[in-house]
């Protein structure tokens, strides 16, 4: 009898062991199965399970079978313990109460390998911790025209899939991604993904950010001799004085056909130009005033500094001038002339038109040639102001005018008969003038001859010479 009894307490303890042995055998294999992974720098929590009832229990993780921090519920203390054995045991913490996890603030590849959690000395659960390293190369903060290379490091050696994504659009596959010369609007979110064969997967992300000059007009157009602006636009704080570690200019200048024009004044890492210091302004916008400009390239030149790293970054600006003229001086009715525009930088998208005053005429060239030629015959309707101009659309970005004028017939021209006048004038005077000189000569010849003929009559008469058909009375007479 009791042997019989015996017998069955005996398959029930079997049983119950068996089941026990089971729950253990199958909650370590589950745990077994999950992963973690984890990105270097982040907070992590591996899970241990929840309390029951509140109790209190001693929990004890392993990593990699070995104690690595033990947590003491006694009722007259409770403290943890961390083996300094284990490198990095003293960045983790236990959580007590309801959940137990271990947490970290700072994940670092060497925390990487297989956790276990105990309760009472009994395994409730184990979680193996992969991490991985996202580096970029030379910074996750760079200087325009730099190489930026992302790469993928992970604790374990593994086979694992990786894509990279650019501000969620996929870009490439594989450990390494490069970007050479970089420009500010590679800027942005830089996404790892990575796969492991198991199934385990996730994505972490870089922010790369890139110190340079945006994107502003590369053209300015000249308006007779007023002064223009250079654009110099920063996507950061280049006038002030920069924080540590934060890019620096060094030094900077404005040359016009490989002469320096302007030189840039730096006091401690903040730039601006001589003219410009004391006027306050956006710290971003660093452009330049001319002013006595001259139509074609200038080059704006700064060097920029993060820590060791220096980078001089260049930018041309095409200031540009519309030139317009004919092809004749001299302009008559039913003539044909040629109106040339031409200007020395265009847009790829602009054109340049002729445009009548009265809008009745235009032609415009093809986007991006900076010449155009406009044959008409002249006409009163032709004739008055044209205007040539560069249009993106129908924005008008610059213009110049140029005036027709329809000279008049040579017999019909006001100076013609201004000339005949004034001809007949001169030919009037000359007339009489010449009309009184000859006048007072006969009259001087007259005169001349009187007096010879009276100096003979008195020679005559003293010499009483009586030569036959002399008459002196008539000879008096006549004179």
């Amino acid at each position: 009898m009791f042997k019989k009894q015996d017998n069955i307490e005996m398959k029930q303890k079997l049983q119950r062991f068996s089941l026990y042995l089971l729950f253990i055998q199958t909650g370590v294999t589950l745990g077994f199965n999950e992963k973690i992974l984890a990105e270097v720098g982040k907070k992590i929590s591996l899970p241990c399970g929840e309390s029951r009832n509140g109790d209190d229990q001693d929990i004890q993780w392993n990593k990699d079978g070995k104690m690595f921090v033990r947590y003491n519920t006694q009722k007259a203390y409770n403290r943890q313990t961390h083996n300094k054995a284990v490198p990095g045991s003293d960045r983790f913490n236990i959580q007590p109460g309801i959940t137990n996890n271990l947490e970290t603030t700072a994940v670092q590849l060497i925390d990487a390998g297989t956790f276990t959690c105990k309760k009472s000395g009994s395994e409730v659960k184990s979680v193996e911790l992969i991490v991985f390293e996202v580096l970029a190369e030379p910074s996750n903060i760079l200087l325009m025209s730099e190489n930026l290379k992302l790469s993928v490091k992970s604790s374990a050696v593994m086979n694992f899939d990786v894509s990279w994504l650019k501000n969620a659009i996929k870009i490439t596959d594989g450990p390494n991604v490069e970007v050479k010369n970089i420009t500010i609007e590679q800027s942005g979110n830089y996404t790892c993904c990575i796969k492991i064969k198991d199934g385990a997967q996730t994505c972490f992300t870089k922010a790369i950010s890139v110190k340079g000059f945006t994107t502003s007009p590369a053209i300015v157009y000249m308006s007779g001799k007023k002064p223009i602006t250079l654009p110099f636009i920063f996507n950061f704080k280049v006038r002030d004085s920069p924080l540590q570690d934060d890019a620096r200019a060094v030094e900077g200048n404005i040359k016009y056909l490989s002469s320096t024009v302007q030189t840039l004044t730096v006091t401690s890492g903040a730039a601006c130009w001589p003219q410009k210091c004391q006027t306050k302004s956006d710290p971003k916008d660093l452009s330049a005033s001319i002013r006595s400009p001259q139509s074609g390239l200038y080059q704006m030149e700064i060097v920029l500094k993060i820590g060791e790293r220096e980078k001089k970054l260049q930018r041309e600006v095409c200031v540009a001038n519309i030139t317009v003229s004919t092809s004749h001086n001299n302009i008559v009715s039913e003539s044909n002339v040629t109106l040339l525009c031409s200007i020395n930088c265009i847009e790829k998208d602009g054109r340049l038109c002729w445009r009548h005053e009265n809008k009745s005429y235009e032609i415009c060239g093809p986007p991006g040639k900076g010449k155009l030629a406009k044959e008409l015959t002249i006409a009163p309707e032709t004739t008055g102001n044209w205007t040539c101009g560069v249009f993106i659309g129908e924005q008008r970005l610059a213009s110049t005018n140029l005036t027709l004028e329809l000279q008049q017939g040579f017999l019909s021209s006001p100076l013609f008969w201004l000339t005949v006048v004034v001809g007949a004038i001169v030919f009037l005077l000359i007339v009489i003038i010449l009309t009184i000189m000859i006048a007072r000569h006969r009259r001087v010849r007259r005169a001349r001859y009187r007096a010879w003929l009276l100096e003979n009559l008195h020679h005559d008469r003293r010499c009483e010479c009586n030569y036959k058909g002399f008459a002196p009375q008539r000879l008096r007479q006549n004179i």
